[in-house]
């Protein structure tokens, strides 16, 4: 590039900084008039965080995917020294943590306006915050009791945990917007789940290089088109409404050793293979694979003592290795953007696979390692809408399915039809919270509540879930996952038993008769390869000394595919029984 080029270049940033600096000045000139407009009640600091992120969430649906975290950063900054020049800012800080950590934190929230203080002690931080004279920042384990007036406004993280929380006195009209009965929701942002407490989270020793990753990941394309989110969310409404059934299979856990075209079309043809079986019962079949995005895995305890030594446990390949070593098992943010190309190329896969004007293969998966989904979250202007780009649809766990948790504030703004797992520990309150967080319009197709109860629990707790939603008046679907409540020990693995799953699923189908809903379908962990994971069968059944010849499985055990259509059959003739009843009562 010549000199006379540079020159010219350069004399355009010039002029940009000229009219920024002008911009800048009148937005601080009319924080200060804002100041005077409130008299008296400026020396008393009121903050309106959900306005912040709002305005913050704006700016970011405008900009390329690429310049996000710099409007973030920039905006809040700018922010910072507005309500600098509206009253006196001071954040009060304690910790018996890491001081330069929380400070790192507190300047990246907060900007570097407000003066930092230390206090001798939680309570001291929160007396300053109760008098309207500062923002307290204690650690999260010690935020409550709050004084009257105070309210935690935010969650400060450091590589998924969180270390402190942010407490003061809030405007009058945000505590109008802060959820809760008769109250509408706080606005929603895809970065919002951080300020809500997280579980299942990785641990990332390096949060420099998870922006990283995070920023090159929102630079990416989706792998998925809204207009096919909204086809599949059109599909499930007819699940819900009894007009179809809905067949969601696929891996426990995706994994990189495992990733091939082979295995890809193998399993999404035993898909569409079951999809025909049932299907022949009379209602047409909605085909989702647990495939393109399937990488992360909730645990019940993040970690393990191998040899003697703790690790780290393995959480799916978007997050660590499976190999027992410090090495393998150390988080690592990179991970996410390889399990993104594999997904792109599985996504790419399974929409190839069906035939012109045949039943696609759509996308899901547990929208779990939170940091991957939200860099993947897209804004559509013309609809006005946030979705996902991971994948059509997401589910959240039976670990993460908090109402105030991180994962479903996450679910709760994307427009993707949302799956919830549903566990014997699921109480009905907060399945009518779940519920009313993340379909509080109660859109068609919206909501599809999976029940993973296992045969020992079935009968007492299905019941009363699908009586409290039905006593709400709410049409979800309502489908079956029979594998994860019944799984158990056998030749020291990990495996289940087909006569368990089938039993669980002919239980969950009569339940559903009786108490007068739909039996929307069936969500099963299964796999194109001839795999030895689970017990029984009747075409090939498998003992347990079967288990060690095939035993493949990154995390839990999976049907095969002769046990997969062993299943196909029994949920075929179960949902003919039904249509016969229904053919009856008519």
């Amino acid at each position: 590039m010549r000199d006379h080029d540079l020159a010219r270049l350069r004399g355009e940033i010039d002029s940009l900084d000229d009219q920024l600096l002008d911009l800048v000045e009148r937005r601080l000139a009319l924080s200060a008039a804002i100041a005077v407009a409130k008299g008296a009640d400026r020396a008393h600091l009121k903050l309106r965080p959900e306005r912040q992120r709002a305005v913050v969430a704006r700016l970011q649906a405008k900009a390329a995917p690429a310049s996000a975290d710099a409007v973030a950063h920039v905006w809040r900054e700018l922010m910072a020294h507005s309500l600098e020049r509206q009253a006196p800012t001071r954040l009060m800080l304690w910790t018996d943590g890491d001081r330069e950590q929380l400070v790192r934190l507190v300047r990246e929230r907060f900007g570097s306006a407000a003066a930092l203080l230390w206090t001798i002690s939680p309570e001291e931080a929160l007396r300053h915050a109760a008098g309207g004279e500062a923002v307290a920042i204690i650690p999260s384990g010690r935020a409550a009791p709050l004084p009257a007036g105070v309210v935690a406004f935010e969650i400060l993280h450091d590589a998924g945990r969180s270390l402190a929380v942010a407490a003061g006195r809030v405007a009058e009209e945000e505590e109008e917007e802060e959820d809760g009965p008769g109250r509408r929701a706080a606005p929603w942002s895809p970065g919002s789940w951080r300020e809500r407490p997280a579980t299942q989270l990785p641990v990332y020793r390096d949060p420099r290089a998870l922006s990283r990753a995070e920023r090159r990941l929102a630079g990416r394309a989706p792998l998925v088109d809204l207009h096919d989110v909204d086809g599949l969310r059109q599909r499930l409404a007819e699940v819900a409404e009894g007009k179809a059934l809905l067949l969601q299979g696929g891996d426990c856990a995706e994994t990189f050793r495992e990733h091939s075209a082979a295995r890809v079309r193998a399993t999404a043809d035993l898909l569409l293979d079951m999809g025909r079986t049932i299907g022949a019962a009379g209602r047409p079949v909605v085909q989702v694979a647990r495939m393109a995005g399937q990488w992360a895995k909730p645990r019940s305890s993040l970690t393990e003592w191998v040899g003697g030594v703790e690790l780290p446990a393995y959480q799916g390949d978007a997050v660590n290795g499976e190999a027992a070593t410090p090495a393998s098992r150390t988080p690592d943010p990179a991970r996410m953007l390889r399990a993104h190309d594999q997904a792109a190329a599985t996504a790419a896969l399974l929409w190839s696979l069906v035939p012109d004007g045949g039943e696609p293969v759509y996308a899901s998966h547990e929208a779990l390692l939170l940091p991957y989904e939200q860099a993947l979250v897209r804004y559509d202007e013309l609809s006005d809408r946030w979705w996902s780009g991971s994948g059509h649809m997401l589910w959240i766990g039976d670990r993460t399915r908090d109402p105030a948790g991180a994962h479903v504030e996450f679910a709760r703004g994307i427009a993707n039809p949302i799956g919830v797992k549903c566990g014997p520990g699921l109480g009905e309150d907060d399945l009518l919270r779940l519920l009313d967080r993340l379909d509080p319009e109660q859109a068609p197709g919206r909501v599809t509540l999976i029940a993973r109860l296992g045969l020992r629990h079935v009968e007492a707790h299905l019941p009363r879930l699908i009586g409290a939603v039905r006593g709400e008046g709410r049409r979800v679907g309502w489908i079956v996952d029979p594998m994860h409540g019944n799984t158990r020990r056998a030749a020291g693995r990990k495996t289940r038993l087909l006569a368990d799953i089938a039993a669980e699923t002919r239980a969950f189908f009569q339940i559903a008769a009786a108490e007068g809903v739909e039996a929307g379908g069936i969500h099963l962990e299964l796999t194109g390869q001839a795999v030895t994971e689970c017990l029984g069968g009747d075409r090939r059944p498998l003992a347990e000394r079967d288990l060690g010849r095939a035993y493949l499985t990154a995390c839990d055990p999976r049907l095969n595919p002769d046990q997969a259509r062993d299943i196909a059959e029994l949920v075929a003739g179960l949902a003919a029984e039904g249509a016969g009843r229904e053919a009856r009562a008519a």
